[in-house]
């Protein structure tokens, strides 16, 4: 199963920070998970939610900044006490970086709230422009734009978000030509997993920092854990397996 950093080390840094993602890889996640938008001159940049508010030491919509305005607010912000600034990163300063390691990514299109004109393309062709395509997966909570990536990128595998339970789940994953259903563990239950499996349909569900969810995660056999303490992960893992 594969230890999923979500938006980086997010537990002990700063979240979504060129450090989390960092402390993530130095941690042995697998995979890192994070959060890409656009800026109001097309820039792509990782922040999770569609205001600055919560993480940085601003206000108001990432759409409404340039990217160099964005740069100036601090997205240490919620951990100013223990780390000094940290400017929100462009995704291709992050795909400049995972590309000389050796994770996977998985990039959630920040999009369900505001439809960012042609997000889907602008990630692609970066991802291309790095040939990063092999090494990425796609997830969003808007469904239509998994449709429009796989249009777009049909190899690369995608998978849809969601925060309640999806009746069929395997069904309506399989029959929208999507790999991975991605939920949030407390609406995760067993039948929703055999209802996956059945139809050829891989879980990775979120988030994850309880070592009995992930015991009953591992006996389930899931394809991903999505979680803020990799490390933590990693070790329960590795005792469990070699019993």
């Amino acid at each position: 199963m594969k230890i999923i950093a979500h938006r980086g080390y997010s537990g002990l840094y700063p979240e979504n920070t060129m450090l989390s993602f960092e402390k993530a890889v130095e941690a042995g996640c697998d995979e890192i998970e994070l959060d890409v938008q656009l800026t109001k001159d097309n820039v792509l940049v990782i922040i999770h939610d569609e205001s600055i508010k919560r993480t940085t030491d601003g206000e108001g919509l990432v759409r409404k900044y340039t990217f160099e305005e964005l740069r100036k607010f601090n997205a240490a912000e919620l951990q100013k006490k223990n780390f000094n600034f940290l400017p929100i990163p462009s995704f291709e300063e992050y795909i400049a970086w995972v590309k000389t390691t050796n994770v996977t990514t998985n990039i959630e299109l920040k999009n369900s709230k505001f439809y960012y004109t042609n997000l889907e393309q602008k990630v692609i062709d970066l991802l291309k422009s790095y040939d990063m395509l092999d090494r990425v997966m796609f997830s969003s909570f808007n469904h239509v734009s998994m449709i429009k990536c796989k249009q777009l990128a049909p190899e690369v595998p995608c998978g849809l978000l969601t925060e309640r339970e999806i009746g069929n789940a395997g069904y309506y994953v399989n029959s929208s030509g999507m790999e991975y259903y991605h939920p949030d563990i407390t609406k995760l239950t067993e039948t929703v997993v055999k209802n996956c499996k059945k139809h050829g349909v891989q879980i990775n569900t979120w988030t994850v920092n309880d070592m009995g969810e992930l015991r009953k995660l591992l006996d389930w056999e899931l394809a991903g854990a999505i979680t803020n303490y990799p490390d933590v992960c990693k070790a329960f893992i590795e005792k469990f397996q070699s019993k």
